[in-house]
């Protein structure tokens, strides 16, 4: 169902041949709203990668530690496969509206943007809060910085998604 239900409304009338919805045609995407969407696909990736590093971290802690028989590696990974999965659905329910879009799309991705700020700064902070478990050490140990260089881009990628949300650039594109 569309935003407008009795048609859509512009300056010059309903399906007037001046305005963007004559013969039902929608406004041009502009580069704002393709950057938005180049945006959205990045966060994608990077949290997936971010799920990977998190993957591969959690199942080094398992091995190394004693004592926990019923969380092994399969679990993990079914864990990791599900969230991806869910974060695939999540970021599927903004992409693909946003792209022909929809104003509503607009609307959900700011908020799950502005939820994902909050996390990976909550997150960052319980890492360099926690410290490190002593499994993590050598290679491992070493490697700790490189676990935050994702969720480090991804806040950069999201916090950027939401100042080209607000442009007039995107605004003008919806519908």
């Amino acid at each position: 169902m569309s935003q407008y239900p009795y048609g859509p409304h512009s300056a010059h009338g309903p399906g007037t041949p001046g305005s963007p919805w004559a013969a039902g045609r929608i406004p041009p995407a502009t580069p704002d709203l393709r950057l938005l969407l180049k945006l959205t696909v990045a966060s994608f990736a990077l949290s997936v990668l971010g799920s990977l590093i998190g993957y591969a971290a959690s199942s080094e802690q398992l091995a190394a530690a004693p004592g926990v028989p019923f969380l092994g590696t399969g679990f993990v990974l079914a864990s990791a496969v599900l969230g991806i999965g869910i974060n695939a659905g999540l970021y599927a329910l903004v992409y693909f509206p946003l792209r022909e879009q929809r104003q509503w799309a607009w609307i959900l991705g700011i908020v799950f943007a502005s939820l994902a700020v909050l996390g990976t700064l909550v997150n960052v902070v319980l890492f360099l809060a926690v410290p490190a478990v002593p499994a993590m050490s050598g290679v491992q140990g070493a490697m700790q910085p490189l676990y935050l260089l994702p969720a480090a881009l991804k806040l950069v990628v999201d916090v950027v998604w939401l100042v080209v949300a607000v442009r007039p650039g995107v605004r003008a594109a919806l519908r």
